[in-house]
């Protein structure tokens, strides 16, 4: 095995602490952000990229570290706040339960579990840090079932809308692509995702087989952590800044990053065809694209609220 499967990388999140003072209480280790009354450490920061350096495929460089740094910070804070929600609704995980995804993230290695830990610990890695982890992933899909879910409606009438959309599309281009999304929640901070956006799509464009690793780790597409690509698209679906670049993209082409008002997308071109009736998909499969839609634009508002009212100060 080569690399981990960046699925990995997604699991990895942070435990809180308590953020009592500059250092971790009984060790001097600096302390980088204060998340409500949880803390992120050098040694979190550290422990995230070596993992990204193991597991997404893409050349290892000191420039590539400084660039990814600030956004390895930003996950980690959004992750705190994440497991901290859970924490608040009383949200139990099961043993049996981080035993699945323990499981799954071995599937996506297309290894054995007992080999898949092996390999953890061989790049010195704990499996007991990666179990708390893939316990945190699983506390906040119970937050959006808990709190999301249930509001989440996709009618007759939906579906009927959709399909009447994609019939007068017929005969009309079609693309299939993979996307990589990078969120913006603040203005101020485009600069700084435009610079680490940069360098991941130059390295993409020069190691293209790495694209689907590197959107597990990074993307907050629906179904990223997943591996699931957006899959045949036409134009006026998207935002209008990636619709304006489709028509002249080539098979397998990779873009620059596209800055649009909520944050940064880098496409990849699998295919390109016209649509045609055969091709229309079902009503289940436009249930579960409307639905997947939905969730995740209703999930991001809740995360979005949840991160205006925390406490969040930066210390390195």
């Amino acid at each position: 095995m080569k690399y981990l499967s960046l699925i990995a990388i997604t699991l990895l999140m942070t435990v809180s602490h308590p953020a009592l003072s500059q250092t971790t209480k009984g060790s001097k280790e600096s302390i980088v952000a204060v998340v409500n009354k949880g803390v992120i450490t050098a040694s979190d920061v550290k422990a995230r990229m070596d993992l990204i350096a193991a597991s997404s495929g893409l050349k290892p460089s000191k420039e590539l570290d400084e660039k990814l740094r600030p956004q390895i910070i930003e996950m980690l804070i959004d992750e705190q706040i994440r497991s901290q929600e859970a924490d608040r609704l009383g949200l139990k995980v099961e043993t049996k339960e981080i035993d699945n995804g323990f499981e799954q993230v071995a599937k996506q290695n297309n290894i054995p579990a007992d080999v898949f830990k092996k390999a953890l610990e061989q790049r010195g890695i704990k499996v007991s840090t990666m179990r708390d982890q893939i316990k945190t992933q699983i506390a906040w899909t119970k937050v959006v079932q808990k709190r999301i879910r249930q509001k989440i409606e996709v009618t007759d009438a939906d579906i009927d809308s959709e399909l009447d959309r994609l019939k007068e599309n017929i005969g009309k281009d079609q693309y299939n692509i993979s996307d990589i999304y990078l969120p913006v929640t603040d203005p101020k901070k485009m600069p700084e995702a435009k610079i680490f956006a940069n360098k991941l799509a130059e390295q993409l464009k020069a190691e293209p087989e790495a694209f689907p690793k590197a959107a597990r780790q990074f993307s907050q597409s629906p179904g990223a952590t997943q591996g699931k690509s957006i899959g045949w698209v036409m134009q006026g679906v998207l935002a209008k800044e990636v619709d304006a670049v489709l028509p002249t993209l080539t098979k397998g082409q990779i873009t620059s990053p596209i800055e649009t008002t909520t944050g940064l997308y880098i496409i990849k071109l699998q295919d390109k065809r016209q649509l045609a009736e055969d091709q229309l998909p079902s009503r289940d499969d436009i249930t579960e694209k409307l639905g997947m839609e939905r969730m995740d634009r209703a999930q991001r508002r809740y995360y979005l609220d949840l991160r205006s009212q925390a406490f969040i100060e930066k210390r390195g």
